[in-house]
């Protein structure tokens, strides 16, 4: 028997924090933040006890584990997203037996987050280790642990594989079927159809696009729409230009680093979470941007710096930073607001290379953020994106590849969950039998 508890990220998108316990160990997969509310208190939460970081709906609450910390043996962190990670500087500690496991991309990116963050990052006592794509490792307990490389939108991202006793444990979060990605490998099908052979008991499916009736589109897609509104648009004799995307997103920041060369324009990457997923792309020996060419700013000080060299002679330069979400204190939001030296006009092209992650305080910011850039009169291009998650078609791929006996969709409220119940449905998968709407905070024997 394999007891779940889904301790976050269940039924909402953010704070993804799973725990399987055998009979000899417990295994948390994920251990991730809740970005809208990590926003609303981020001048304060280093500050914060973890009891109050869990009561502000930061991270997900770990009660459920309280006293059988000494049984956790492993922390799997599956990408580098800040939903999937960024809770482990501050709850790891707890678990003092357990290793951190993560691709050699999700590593670094940990460390870099955790650098700024030396009272966090000095108490942590747990080993990092580091675990290629398409390779195992086994538990103190000496379960088999596999991470199947699959396509996101970002880099070294896993399926994970438990071979217990009871069968295998398929931990999909999150993934979509890029046949073309830009970077990195394509998902290896070959790999799950062998899974599906041994027999996969149990899978936690990440459903947050699962009610788009389509397969999710290649990343390089994206790089084509791009090259659409940079040149096919006359770019070059526009006077600014200024992209938004996810720092995260290596992939797409190669692709408009390219694009932006191919206009001999020269490129800056503008804010703190730029610069530190750089620098893990750059130790994790993906990509170095600086020996590329593009000019990284992480400080306030440093970005308007270069906000004053740039708005001098806008047409020589193409801007990258974050804020598409509307966050107030990202680069793009301080431009909007007039609280840099970057003057708006009407002639500029604000590029939103991204999507607004769906939950309400961020929809909401970004329509303010919409506003006030439109006060400017400046042209607003958006969607220039695809997702990084599975839409229905990919679903139906995954569960014809691997037919799990069980079936928990994640990561979103149930109307989110929709199209993957839909999709199961059809395949002779029985709601309530065989697939569980769950909530978090449940425990579930299987």
């Amino acid at each position: 028997m394999v007891t779940l508890y889904t301790l976050g990220g269940v039924n909402e998108v953010g704070r993804n924090m799973f725990a399987f316990e055998f009979e000899d160990e417990i295994i948390i997969c994920d251990m991730g933040l809740e970005l809208s509310n990590l926003i609303a208190h981020n001048d304060a939460v280093d500050k914060m006890a973890l009891d109050e970081i869990v009561e502000k709906g930061i991270v997900a609450d770990p009660t459920m584990l309280k006293g059988k910390e000494e049984k956790v043996k492993a922390i799997i962190v599956t990408h580098a997203h800040l939903d999937h990670v960024g809770g482990v500087q501050y709850m790891a500690s707890l678990f003092p037996n357990a290793s951190i496991y993560g691709t050699p991309y999700t590593i670094e990116v940990l460390k870099v987050l955790m650098k700024s963050q030396m009272t966090i990052r000095e108490g942590l006592k747990n080993k990092f280790i580091k675990v290629n794509v398409n390779s195992s490792f086994e538990t103190p307990a000496g379960m088999k642990i596999e991470f199947v490389n699959v396509t996101h939108s970002t880099p070294q991202s896993a399926v994970v594989a438990m071979h217990a006793p009871e069968g295998i444990i398929l931990y999909a979060m999150d993934f979509k079927f890029d046949n073309r990605p830009a970077l990195g490998q394509r998902t290896n099908y070959e790999r799950l159809k062998e899974l599906d052979k041994m027999g996969i008991k149990l899978m936690i499916a990440d459903s947050v696009r699962s009610n788009n009736k389509r397969k999710t589109l290649s990343e390089i897609v994206v790089k084509e729409m791009l090259r659409d509104v940079f040149i096919e648009t006359d770019i070059v004799d526009t006077q600014g230009v200024i992209i938004t995307t996810f720092a995260s997103h290596i992939t797409r920041l190669k692709s408009i680093m390219e694009l932006t060369q191919e206009l001999g324009r020269k490129i800056v990457f503008l804010g703190r979470s730029m610069s530190k997923y750089c620098r893990a792309a750059k130790n994790a020996g993906i990509i170095d941007f600086k020996a590329k060419g593009v000019e990284i700013a992480e400080s306030p000080a440093e970005v308007n710096k270069w906000l004053e060299i740039i708005n001098k002679n806008k047409k020589d330069y193409i801007v990258v930073c974050t804020g598409h979400q509307g966050e107030d204190n990202a680069v793009l939001s301080k431009i909007a607001e007039g609280r840099t030296p970057y003057e708006l006009k009407a002639d500029d092209k604000v590029i939103f290379s991204s999507e607004v992650i769906p939950t309400q305080i961020n929809i909401e910011a970004s329509q303010v953020l919409q506003g006030k850039l439109e006060a400017f009169n400046c042209k607003i291009y958006r969607d220039l994106h695809v997702s990084g998650h599975a839409s229905r078609e990919d679903h139906r791929d995954m569960l014809n590849m691997v037919h799990p006996k069980y079936l928990v969709p994640a990561h979103g409220p149930v109307v989110l969950k929709e199209g993957i119940v839909e999709v199961a449905e059809e395949m002779g998968y029985e709601l309530g039998k065989t697939v569980f709407l769950l909530e978090d905070q449940q425990k579930r024997e299987f």
